[in-house]
């Protein structure tokens, strides 16, 4: 029996050691940890004492606490701590990292101690998450007890760059939903807001001394379409401030040479011809940009900088410099003259001296220039922070010039890209794959190869929010709400939980991150966004094993969002909040009758688990582009089978289309493929194949040479059914 009593005994502390480490579901992941087997718990007698230069961080922490416990904590400056207290307190001791925090939690006091502020408040948000996930709701919540567990934590984070793009340019997101934005961002110790605030599509700052650049440059439409928007100069103050308070830093966009047609609308003198344009109403390039001939321009970019350097304190200004087309300039004298004066050869060497110029308008400020990749590949004179989003091999260039590097890479980072493909996926940017969770934590800013004297060089990691799906087409186009923030709601599905995911790829040490333990960690951080009023994308259940037996098969599934549940089908048809709750593996006759979603209320579940075995073998061909049916196919006439390539066509370069029969008893004749951007042909392969039960050239090549992100592409082929117009099939995309 004492035997028995030990192994019981044992059993206990067990789980009690695995009940404690799970309570320690911390994103990001400190980089060290240690309990001690104490408990504090937050009383309504509980004190919050801090040091001088610590006022602002210990109010934040009453203003976070205080709505959901109920608690009017006192709240003080006090050199000794007493018991049942936060104490908030700065190193004594000098720290090579300012944002580095030490979090000290004992039976009688928890001691947040911080390199700088930012290092206490970052200590504060740890805090946050070692409490129950109701200390985030806005409404007192009676029933919670406010304990946390006893450790002793020491973090720092890995680099120094820990970035979102929020682009209000294309869609004009109100204050009020930046200061959210915000709040996002500090709870996962994310530091830096790259504010896209200028775009072909809108002007959205204030600049008092060309009022037209927010009068005529932030709206667009005519009448009741007429939409739009732009942040005062108090407003912007305020989001500064705020954003501060949470260790934040903005840096504004202002956009140059091109994605100017805002600035352009409101003042035509800006541009080559002086034509009046108006604010485009649907998304696209526009080829208008500054002219770089006149003086004008360059007088015009030191006003707005002027006022832009005062309202926004950051270090860092950043200018564009991506996707411009040099068709106006070699058209306008005034460009011409200055590039023959200059002794250029090329426009490209025109929008370098463009760039220095900037450069050195910005240095009188104090400022550094970012810029997307573009900006870096020649002739700046001094450091600039080049945003790496479509050639990962441009870091290493730009670190041998002395460069600054930041990673939004388009694989990893943009984050307006879908999580899947999976149907009922709501609408997203398509002209890259998706961009699942575990790819997110799957970057490594540190770049394989680089030498190790450049490590420095290499910043961080930022994320971009495009908006630009507001106007590309019809189905998120800018209707009257009543009473609703869908757009808000539409982006915080785009951002969580992915922006959890990057923020521990930038802040944990690499030997500690882990895609496993970061999935596990999680689960208990939606809780945390239905309290904070936050959207987010609900992942589907986790697959666990799907094992034959007999004449079906066995599947098993796990649920990742804690207090969710799983429901599921076994007839094929899609699961509802209604089905079967799931509790242990299922037995089904074939694998594609298994769906499964999870579920965290009524109104709230995930997209379904499901098994799309159909087109497996034809994974080596590609992506799939399309499927044929025989509705679509006409009987030995040829008619147009058109299908949408944008997503699959990512680049400039050769793709391959193939034609791949899966049922029927006829083939599929092919006589011509057609490529089209934006509604202009680009490409073209014509020769007869064919595609049935046999296949011969039913592949069909072409290139892009003039790629832009955003375009639309549509692929249409010249098809009929040979002897008839009973077949299936899907169409494939893979790049050469």
């Amino acid at each position: 029996m004492k035997g028995v009593n030990k192994l019981a005994m044992l059993c206990v502390l067990l789980l009690c050691c695995l009940s404690m480490k799970a309570q320690f579901n911390i994103i990001p992941q400190p980089g060290s940890l240690k309990e001690n087997g104490d408990k504090f718990t937050i009383t309504k007698e509980t004190k919050i004492y801090y040091e001088k230069g610590l006022k602002q961080q210990a109010e934040l922490l009453f203003s976070a606490l205080s709505p959901a416990t109920g608690f009017d904590f006192e709240i003080s400056e006090s050199g000794k701590p007493l018991k049942n207290v936060i104490y908030l307190k700065l190193k004594t001791n000098k720290t090579t990292d300012n944002e580095s925090y030490t979090l000290s939690v004992k039976n009688d006091q928890i001691t947040i101690e911080g390199g700088t502020a930012a290092g206490v408040f970052y200590g504060t948000q740890t805090l946050l998450q070692m409490l129950p996930a109701e200390i985030y709701n806005k409404e007192r919540q009676r029933a919670a007890k406010w304990e946390v567990k006893g450790a002793l934590m020491e973090d720092t984070p890995l680099y120094p760059w820990r970035g979102m793009m929020l682009d209000v340019a294309r869609y004009f997101f109100e204050k009020d939903y930046v200061l959210r934005f915000i709040d996002m961002m500090a709870m996962y110790k994310m530091n830096t807001l790259h504010f896209h605030v200028v775009d072909d599509a809108g002007w959205r700052i204030e600049i008092k001394k060309y009022p037209k650049l927010t009068s005529v440059g932030a709206f667009r439409g005519e009448g009741a379409n007429r939409v739009g928007g732009y942040y005062r100069q108090e407003d912007i103050k305020e989001m500064v401030a705020y954003a501060a308070a949470r260790n934040v830093d903005i840096i504004p966009e202002i956009e140059l040479p091109a994605h100017v047609l805002s600035a352009i609308a409101a003042y035509p003198y800006l541009s080559c011809t002086g034509e009046q344009y108006t604010v485009q109403t649907q998304h696209s390039i526009s080829h208008e940009i500054y002219c770089v001939g006149k003086e004008s321009t360059f007088d015009f970019l030191q006003d707005v900088f002027a006022e832009t350097f005062a309202l926004f304190p950051s270090k860092y200004i950043h200018i564009g410099g991506d996707e411009a087309n040099y068709d106006r300039w070699k058209a306008c004298p005034y460009c011409q003259k200055r590039k023959k004066a200059l002794g250029l050869k090329t426009e490209k060497e025109l929008q370098v001296y463009f760039n220095q110029r900037v450069q050195k308008m910005v240095k009188k400020y104090g400022k550094t220039i970012v810029g997307w990749d573009e900006i870096i590949e020649d002739g700046l004179e001094d450091k600039a922070v080049g945003m790496i989003w479509h050639d990962q091999k441009k870091a290493f260039k730009a670190s041998e010039a002395g460069h600054y590097s930041v990673m939004s890479l388009t694989g990893y980072c943009y984050f307006d890209v879908a999580e899947s493909n999976i149907p009922g996926e709501l609408k997203a940017a398509t002209w890259l794959p998706p961009i699942s969770l575990e790819k997110v934590y799957q970057l490594n800013p540190m770049l394989k190869g680089l030498d190790e004297k450049y490590r420095p060089l290499i910043l961080g990691a930022s994320a971009t929010l495009w908006s630009d799906q507001f106007i590309h087409g019809t189905v998120l186009q800018e209707i009257p709400l009543l009473n609703e923030n869908r757009s808000e709601k539409y982006f915080d599905y785009l951002t969580f939980p992915r922006l959890a995911a990057l923020a521990e790829v930038c802040w944990t040490p690499l030997a500690k991150q882990s895609w496993t333990d970061f999935e596990k960690r999680l689960g208990s951080h939606y809780k945390r966004y239905d309290n904070a009023g936050y959207g987010y994308r609900v992942p589907q259940p986790k697959l666990i094993s799907k094992e034959k037996k007999g004449n079906g098969y066995i599947v098993k599934v796990e649920n990742v969002v804690e207090g969710a549940q799983i429901r599921y089908t076994t007839d094929g048809t899609p699961p509802n909040v209604f089905s079967a709750v799931y509790s242990e593996p299922v037995v089904v006759e074939k694998l594609t009758d298994f769906k499964a979603i999870t579920v965290v209320s009524r109104s709230i579940y995930s997209l379904p688990l499901y098994f799309p075995e159909k087109y497996e073998k034809f994974q080596k061909h590609g992506n799939l582009v399309a499927e044929w049916k025989p509705s679509l196919i006409r009987e030995k006439d040829f008619s147009v089978f058109e299908m949408n390539g944008s997503g699959k066509i990512t680049g400039n370069g050769e793709y391959l289309l193939s034609f791949w029969y899966t049922d029927g008893t006829s083939a599929l004749a092919i006589k011509a493929i057609e490529v089209y951007k934006n509604g202009v042909k680009v490409a073209e392969d014509t020769h007869d194949g064919y595609t049935g039960r046999e296949q011969k050239d039913n592949s069909y090549k072409f290139s892009i040479s003039n790629y832009e992100t955003g375009a639309a592409f549509t692929i249409k082929a010249m098809v009929s059914g040979d002897k008839g117009n009973d077949s299936n099939g899907a169409v494939f995309i893979r790049k050469l």
